[in-house]
């Protein structure tokens, strides 16, 4: 059975209030009583529960991450990961308890995260991808509960706080590189499109098209759950077309490790058949037989920068911080891209 902090209390010789001032760091108690509280919590091997202290002090330890999809898109998505090992990592080190929820459901989880902020369970949300719906964000914002947007939120407010990559360009840089390379009809393997990631994406491919005087009816789009089965599928259905494009832009390369097992089941092959970038590299580029071409922004910052902003937030509600920042994308060059013949 686990020592309680009254075990400690009695071992120590002091109340049970004062060892609760002791493990919050109160000034209040004198040096030589600190070292004997100390003392017996390590000779019990004490450990304070943290939700309970949490509703001691006016200080939450505790911060939620909420990421709204299902336990494969999960496990297959490397960014998720990724930006979830950051957070927790930096949090580790300030003492402070990452909670996770994940769900793909619609509903909306406003009034759960509410109930939790009231209840002392968590200090602040940090939610990712979000989607052009902005009901859950205005209700969060109404009842005063902090929180920062890892993505681009569905409608930029000044009391909205976000970090992002700037997809828009990502996709601009990805689309003028093929049209530089000849291609003419390009396909983007996009995100859903709930997602304001897909709307960039798509906003940042039509910018490109427009600025190269070439006609927006050769840009097709499929939407896609992000998973290796609906990037196949998604490759298979495209390259069935009469008229198939030439080049995939892809929202992750999970994707494109979908799009190389559709196209050797094709017998064609990337780049001779089909050249791929994909707006952002998690690991799964690994895999493929030659080097990828990507756009890179060092995505994992927007880990520790959103995970650093809830902490301020925290620790200093009085003040107004303020987080509304997009890393600048880079384009880099691999093996997945060739150039073909423009049409006279």
């Amino acid at each position: 059975m686990s020592s309680t902090i009254n075990d400690v209390a009695k071992l120590a010789g002091v109340s049970r209030q004062t060892v609760s001032r002791v493990i919050n760091n109160s000034p209040l108690v004198k040096l030589e009583t600190i070292v004997e509280v100390q003392k017996a919590i390590a000779l019990l091997d004490y450990h304070p529960n943290v939700a309970a202290r949490n509703l001691a002090i006016k200080t939450v330890k505790t911060v939620g991450l909420f990421m709204p999809f299902d336990v494969e898109q999960v496990r297959q998505n490397m960014f998720f990961s990724t930006i979830s090992a950051k957070i927790c990592h930096y949090y580790a080190k300030q003492d402070f308890v990452l909670q996770l929820f994940t769900s793909p459901d619609e509903r909306n989880y406003s009034e759960l995260f509410k109930k939790l902020y009231r209840e002392k369970r968590v200090g602040g949300l940090i939610l990712t991808c979000p989607s052009v719906n902005n009901e859950d964000v205005m209700e969060l914002l109404a009842a005063k509960v902090p929180f920062v947007i890892i993505g681009r939120p569905g409608l930029e407010l000044e009391q909205i706080n976000y970090v992002d990559v700037d997809n828009v360009k990502a996709a601009y840089l990805s689309v003028q590189r093929l049209i530089g390379l000849g291609h003419r009809k390009i396909c983007l393997l996009n995100a859903p499109s709930s997602m304001t990631l897909a709307v960039d994406i798509r906003k940042g491919a039509e910018d490109a098209y427009r600025d190269a005087g070439m006609p927006i009816r050769d840009l097709s789009e499929i939407h896609i759950d992000l998973t290796l089965k609906s990037a196949y599928e998604a490759t298979l259905h495209v390259m069935s077309w009469e008229d198939r494009p030439t080049a995939f832009v892809t929202a992750d390369d999970l994707i494109v490790l979908g799009a190389q097992k559709a196209m050797d089941l094709l017998n064609l092959s990337i780049p001779s058949d089909l050249s791929v970038i994909s707006v952002i590299k998690n690991g799964w580029a690994d895999l493929l037989p030659m080097p990828l071409t990507y756009i890179d922004a060092t995505f994992e910052d927007l880990g520790t920068l959103s995970a650093e902003y809830m902490l301020q937030t925290i620790f200093e509600p009085e003040k107004k911080h303020v987080m509304q920042k997009k890393l600048n994308p880079e384009l880099i060059v691999g093996g997945t891209c060739a150039r073909i013949a423009v049409p006279v």
